[in-house]
């Protein structure tokens, strides 16, 4: 590319324009992947956090037994959702939070369920 100072002023005004033009085009774009990336995160998000986690799902996830999840849920840490039935769930809000707070580490309990 030449440079831009050796150029008429009418040259000059081209030079600018087109470089003006393709960054406008290039701050759009990469606003557009950055919109784009918002609206799948949030739309993630509506699905996700609605998700509810069997005793099972929960146990696997953290690598935990039946025993000590019912021994944190009497101890507060964690707590299962009313879902009309005799089986109990647990909302993917409440599991984050409780991995948010430290609880969920390094566990390697070996139990008999």
């Amino acid at each position: 590319m030449e440079n831009i100072y050796n150029l008429t002023p009418t040259q000059q005004n081209c030079y600018s324009g087109e470089f003006l033009e393709v960054m406008i085009n290039f701050i759009k774009s990469i606003v557009e992947d950055s919109m784009k990336k918002v609206i799948q995160n949030k739309m993630y998000e509506n699905v996700v956090v609605n998700q509810l986690l069997t005793t099972e799902q929960l146990c696997k996830r953290w690598g935990i037994c039946r025993t000590t999840l019912h021994t944190w849920e009497k101890n507060g840490i964690i707590s299962p959702v009313q879902t009309g039935g005799r089986k109990k769930m647990y909302s993917i809000q409440d599991v984050r939070e409780v991995e948010g707070n430290g609880y969920i580490k390094n566990i390697s309990l070996v139990c008999s369920d």
